[in-house]
């Protein structure tokens, strides 16, 4: 599975005819967040790949004019050509009454709300985030901060990958990484853009029933968040 993230800032490579190429062999896209929803929309003009969202702490305009085209994942797993994707996105909390922004406290909540719904896929297979995991590629700064819940997350149902946003290139540009592991499973900064690849060989850790595949699959329709 040949996977293309995004995050932040739009690409200006993407729009010309070699962007044209690069969105054609990508079998899955990803946004982490704030991109605008026009942006997103593109990329399904010129790729068969499903395109998938969470929404960064800009994406207020979402609710009212959300991607055309598109899958969100915020606050639900969503099954897209066979792997179950987690989008929990938004940053922490920095400006009050923003809801796109939560605090340490309301996230892990979140991740409660969802028990149910993990137990009934058997997991996930992407952590499709906008804030990166605590101490893992964020910043010391409340507005950059990681997420500390996502750690045990991430232990009980060890997924192939996380991608998240958040921490521009340019904050740090001289040290940017974009990749590091969390306890053996890369966390990918999707800054800009990246390509990924999870093999065939990848094996889940559990499998979903047949009411959450039927779920999962609603979700997964352009434009459907809820039924």
């Amino acid at each position: 599975m040949h996977i293309l993230a995004l995050a932040d800032e739009p690409v200006q490579r993407l729009w010309g005819g070699y962007g044209q190429e690069t969105l054609k062999a990508a079998d899955l896209i990803l946004s982490a967040g704030d991109l605008s929803a026009a942006y997103l929309s593109y990329m399904t003009c010129f790729s068969s790949a499903p395109v998938v969202y969470v929404h960064g702490n800009h994406d207020e305009h979402y609710d009212q004019k959300p991607p055309e085209g598109c899958i969100c994942a915020e606050g639900h797993v969503v099954m897209v050509k066979g792997l179950r994707i987690l989008g929990l996105g938004g940053s922490m909390r920095y400006r009050p009454g923003c809801p796109t922004m939560f605090s340490e406290q309301e996230m892990a909540a979140r991740i409660r709300a969802l028990r149910r719904e993990l137990k009934s896929t058997g997991g996930f297979d992407i952590l499709l985030a906008h804030s990166p995991v605590a101490g893992i590629g964020d910043q010391p700064d409340l507005a950059h901060r990681g997420f500390e819940c996502f750690k045990p997350l991430l232990r009980q149902y060890r997924p192939a990958v996380v991608f998240h946003g958040h921490v521009h290139q340019a904050y740090s540009a001289l040290h940017f990484q974009r990749v590091r592991e969390f306890e053996g499973i890369p966390v990918i900064n999707a800054c800009g853009s990246c390509e990924f690849d999870i093999p065939d060989s990848w094996q889940p850790q559990g499998q979903p029933g047949r009411w959450a595949l039927r779920r999962m699959n609603k979700l997964a329709e352009p434009g459907l968040e809820h039924f």
